[in-house]
């Protein structure tokens, strides 16, 4: 479970967020990579090397920090998804090429290329195998989001055809099913409006409505379906944030709209939950992130500084307990 969308300002500041629904603890947080960080293939054991720094929500397994979203220093951003029952990855690998297992991906993605052009043009050279040499000890069933300073969102859909870019003009990503069938299932919800429903008569009798109506098509369960349809509603109707600053919480309330609390949704794994909400400044380098346990907006911006200067990976650690702003000297200043 995840949701993902993209997003521009009318100030033409270029995001894309997502939440993190999972079940296992990921245990990431904000995660700065820099230019020629090296990495191994689980694969195998191929090492790589980034051209460009990363910003992302990351943690270290293994013998590599993984990144599940992010953007580089150009701007090039993505989040994977789970997209089970549904990927089909290379039974063997490709001799000459770059054979990845799943996690990896976005690594390569946006240690690599610059805008989703470039991308397109690589992923010629690069094929995800399946295997079970992930560092979960099998390969994560996965699908890509990506978008770039152009504001275009592209999908990823791994089913057999190999590493295809898809146009994505809804600007949203869920799970399985895939892309073409949440498109082609919004037909099903074009009476859902923004507006009121007006009185009608039954009979001799006018019956008129008792509160907001219009939305009442919207499906509100935590299914991938139910969650593809009601955020591309809000993200199509929610007033145009203005600016990059007044983007933030309208990108918040648009996934606040999918956010899964913890104990609603079980599996075979526990309890699946939003982990984390992570939002993607292209244009201003900027990360915001917002942990289940403390509801804070937490930003870190990736520098100059900070890609020219810092050599090694960093981990930007957060409080987990829920941060509160008193008032209670407002009360005092007023006796």
């Amino acid at each position: 479970m995840c949701t993902s969308i993209s997003y521009e300002s009318l100030d033409g500041a270029k995001f894309l967020s997502r939440t993190m629904d999972f079940a296992f603890e990921l245990n990431g947080q904000p995660t700065f990579l820099p230019r020629n960080y090296d990495w191994v293939s689980s694969f195998d054991d191929a090492t790589y090397q980034t051209d460009y720094a990363i910003m992302g929500t990351g943690a270290k397994y293994g013998k590599n920090y993984m990144v599940a979203d992010g953007f580089n220093e150009y701007g090039l951003s993505a989040a994977e998804l789970y997209f089970p029952h549904q990927y089909v990855y290379d039974e063997k690998p490709t001799d000459g090429a770059i054979n990845l297992v799943s996690e990896e991906f976005i690594l390569w993605a946006l240690g690599n290329n610059k805008t989703i052009d470039e991308l397109r043009e690589n992923l010629k050279e690069v094929h995800i195998i399946e295997s079970d040499k992930g560092v979960m000890g099998t390969n994560q069933p996965l699908h890509w989001i990506f978008s770039d300073l152009s504001g275009v969102t592209y999908i990823i859909e791994p089913e057999g055809d190999g590493l295809i870019l898809e146009e994505d003009k809804i600007g949203v990503m869920t799970n399985t099913p895939d892309f073409d069938w949440h498109r082609t299932n919004l037909a099903n919800y074009l009476g859902a409006s923004v507006n009121n429903f007006n009185s009608a008569q039954f009979g001799d009798e006018e019956i008129t409505r008792l509160g907001q109506n219009g939305t009442f098509r919207l499906p509100g369960g935590y299914t991938a379906v139910d969650r593809f349809v009601r955020t591309a509603f809000n993200r199509t109707h929610i007033e145009k944030a203005k600016d990059a600053a007044e983007a933030v919480p309208t990108i918040l309330h648009i996934l606040d709209s999918v956010v899964v609390p913890k104990g609603v949704n079980i599996g075979d794994r526990g309890p699946s939950y939003t982990q984390y909400q992570a939002i993607l400044d292209m244009t201003n380098k900027k990360m915001y992130y917002v942990p289940y346990s403390n509801q804070t907006v937490f930003e870190v911006t990736m520098t100059d500084d900070l890609i020219e200067n810092q050599t090694i990976p960093k981990e930007f650690n957060l409080p987990m307990s829920q941060s509160l702003v008193s008032l209670d000297e407002q009360v005092e200043e007023t006796k």
